[in-house]
């Protein structure tokens, strides 16, 4: 099981991600969305608009797969993709965090973390990026 570092949820709950969804066939679409609550270790919820839901709902109904990176300066700062499952409930996303890879250019890309002990992916996080932090 994924768990989220807290770096990993400050960055998702201030920045909010982009949405990578996919119908059964592949055909992809992305969502932005400003805001996100992380509960427990790993699973994010985004509260979306009725126009975000009518973009999201056929493919989610088809494929719940999607991937999720964090939005704004988090894509570039917070170098990250999540992989999961996800449900929607009204005008909510649930995504249930299954994987982590590491983005960050360079013979990390491609990482994948969760397949890392916990303590070892907060080393890592604290010997590879030295930032003000994530917005509070």
């Amino acid at each position: 099981m994924a768990k989220l570092t807290p770096r990993m949820k400050n960055w998702l709950e201030g920045l909010g991600a982009h949405i990578g969804t996919a119908t059964k066939k592949g055909f992809p679409t992305t969502i932005v969305v400003e805001s996100a609550k992380v509960e427990g270790d790993n699973t994010v919820k985004f509260q979306l608009s009725n126009a975000q839901v009518e973009q999201i709902k056929q493919n989610i109904s088809e494929n719940p797969q999607v991937a999720i990176g964090p939005g704004g300066l988090g894509c570039i700062r917070a170098a990250y993709q999540f992989k999961g499952a996800a449900k929607l409930e009204g005008n909510t996303l649930m995504v249930e965090v299954r994987e982590i890879y590491c983005t960050k250019p360079g013979p990390e890309a491609a990482l994948r973390l969760d397949t890392l002990p916990y303590e070892s992916v907060l080393k890592f996080e604290s010997t590879r990026w030295k930032d003000a932090g994530p917005p509070k």
